[in-house]
């Protein structure tokens, strides 16, 4: 029989021995995420502080004990000393043990008609809800440096690609202002999942079935600094990890407008293309050849995008075939939760990065047009259509004389400044797009 480590907050009159075994299960890695949400669930212990001496539930003087000793502990924690042990099982029980020890039995009240149910999801929600705005920020301000590098680099010509092959002229400006536009939707989607759905206030629905106090949820909620209160409170169990999906969902977004330029990247800093030129700094080699220079960092960038995706599975996976209510297991989601926001923070840095280490190879990019006469059909087509020839007639013409095509650079030039048609070349928009960006900042 293992020896009990320590007298948890559930135990009743009778002693437990609990099984080392179990114990080591049960905490998981759960604590080493609750490590890093101590704060979010230090301050929203306070709020719900607050509102039980609203409710007279608390006298002024133990609402200044039990602050004080919040503070404390947040002092502790800023030094490092206000770590988790296993024998402690979660943050909330280390916190309310400390308010105990300090206050005796005015630390008892602070969990007045509340349930570590209801407080791992208040402290997750607000966790997310600060989490998402920096994703949000850190997104918007990598639209932003797209959105200069596709100005810089406006009208640059490049060959554009359909399946994979050579099909029109485009140009650098296009290319990365496309990517400006995708973060830019992303961020909207973010926006609107984490002020819409994450920023609501889950805490005083108890254990899943509210208390017989009359508690003012939605006075709790403005205090903690919630939108709004999440009504039912059975929906606010049943929301955990359907919420964090969601703003998963979000990232996975992200990493998929970051995968489909890591891999752009990829494809055109290659040897036999070598339309962008790397500076040494963001590139690594090769242990064995000398001649590598690689670009490693938008292959992990690709790479963890599938990771993200994946985290947003299984926090999905998670919540399925459960009946309403609270479950232990949810505290599962943690780890790919954090992994997911993880990784999508890291790889919107990393891109910033490259964007600040790359540039377009004007020579070779116009060499590698004007060596391929059929990337100019289409507008050779459209140049007889303006003439008074209907389309598939110039199309069968320029079709069958593909290698009678004759095109310069200043031809190049002459057509993409002709797209003058909303998002074309000649037309891209960018103040427009800058501008909503900076509208999605404030």
């Amino acid at each position: 029989m293992a020896k009990t480590i320590k007298k948890k907050i559930w135990f009743k009159n009778k002693e437990v021995q609990l099984n080392k075994t179990v114990e080591e299960f049960n905490a998981g890695e759960d604590i080493l995420y609750d490590q890093e949400m101590i704060p979010d669930d230090v301050w929203c212990s306070r709020c719900y502080a607050r509102m039980l001496k609203k409710h007279n539930l608390l006298t002024e003087k133990e609402l200044k004990q039990l602050e004080q000793g919040l503070d404390e502990i947040l002092d502790l924690y800023k030094k490092g000393d206000f770590v988790l042990k296993l024998e402690d099982e979660d943050c909330h029980t280390k916190i309310e043990d400390y308010l105990i020890q300090r206050f005796g039995d005015t630390g008892k009240k602070i969990h007045t008609g509340r349930s570590r149910n209801d407080q791992v999801l208040v402290m997750m929600r607000w966790f997310l809800k600060r989490k998402s705005k920096f994703i949000r920020e850190k997104s918007l301000k990598l639209a932003m440096e797209l959105i200069k590098f596709a100005r810089k680099y406006e009208m640059v010509p490049m060959p554009g690609y359909t399946h994979m092959q050579k099909a029109m002229p485009t140009t650098v400006g296009t290319l990365f202002g496309a990517f400006a536009e995708s973060l830019m939707d992303d961020a909207k989607l973010l926006i609107s999942i984490a002020d819409n759905i994450v920023d609501q206030n889950p805490l005083g629905s108890g254990a899943g079935y509210g208390s017989p106090f009359d508690f003012d949820r939605d006075w709790l909620s403005h205090e903690i600094g919630f939108k709004k209160t999440q009504n039912n409170v059975i929906y606010c169990h049943n929301s955990r990890g359907k919420i964090e999906g969601l703003v998963l969902e979000a990232c996975s977004q992200v990493m998929l407008t970051l995968n489909r330029l890591a891999c752009d990247l990829l494809f055109f800093t290659t040897q036999e293309f070598q339309f962008f030129n790397m500076d040494d700094s963001i590139a690594t080699g090769s242990s064995i050849m000398p001649q590598k220079k690689n670009l490693d960092v938008a292959e992990l960038i690709r790479g963890r995008t599938a990771t993200v995706l994946a985290c947003r599975n299984e926090t999905t996976m998670n919540i399925l075939n459960k009946i309403s209510g609270y479950h232990r297991d949810g505290q599962e989601i943690k780890r790919p939760l954090f992994l997911g926001l993880k990784y999508t923070e890291m790889s919107l840095d990393a891109m910033g990065v490259i964007l600040q280490n790359i540039k377009p190879n004007k020579e070779i990019l116009v060499k590698s047009m004007l060596g391929c006469p059929g990337l100019f059909a289409a507008h050779k087509a459209f140049e007889k259509v303006k003439e008074g020839m209907t389309f598939r007639d110039a199309y069968r013409e320029v079709g069958s004389n593909i290698d009678k095509i004759k095109v310069t650079e200043k031809d190049i030039n002459r057509w993409l400044k002709m797209s003058t048609h909303q998002g074309g070349t000649g037309n891209l928009q960018l103040d427009k797009v800058e501008k909503e960006i900076n509208s999605l900042m404030k």
